[in-house]
């Protein structure tokens, strides 16, 4: 009966142990994101370990697309080329831009580039 209680109160304590190990780890990873100079502003998976992502550096904002192996800079956007498209609203009827419209906007910012 004894061992019964001791090898259940030994579980519960390994189990703390490990919970208290996780709680302290998890806000040292947490402090090492933080940065003065950037920021991640938003990202958006586009498949398994594949994403890109808006990220603001000092005045600029770069779109990178992340891979498990690489970091590609794709395009320095300007601060007017961010919006939202499902802003919160108050009263909830904000107007997400029509494919149409999106691709108006490139096609105007990639023939100012050339």
């Amino acid at each position: 009966m004894w061992s019964v209680l001791l090898t259940f109160l030994a579980a519960v304590f390994i189990i703390y142990l490990s919970y208290l190990c996780s709680k302290y780890i998890g806000k040292g990873m947490n402090r090492n994101g933080n940065s003065r100079y950037m920021r991640l502003i938003d990202q958006l998976m586009i498949g398994q370990d594949r994403y890109v992502a808006v990220v603001q550096v000092g005045e600029k904002y770069l779109l990178i697309g992340v891979t498990s192996g690489q970091i590609n800079l794709l395009k320095e956007l300007k601060e007017e080329d961010l919006f939202l498209l499902n802003p919160d609203g108050a009263d909830g009827n904000a107007k997400t831009p029509d494919f149409k419209e999106l691709m108006a906007k490139f096609g105007k910012l990639t023939k100012k580039e050339r």
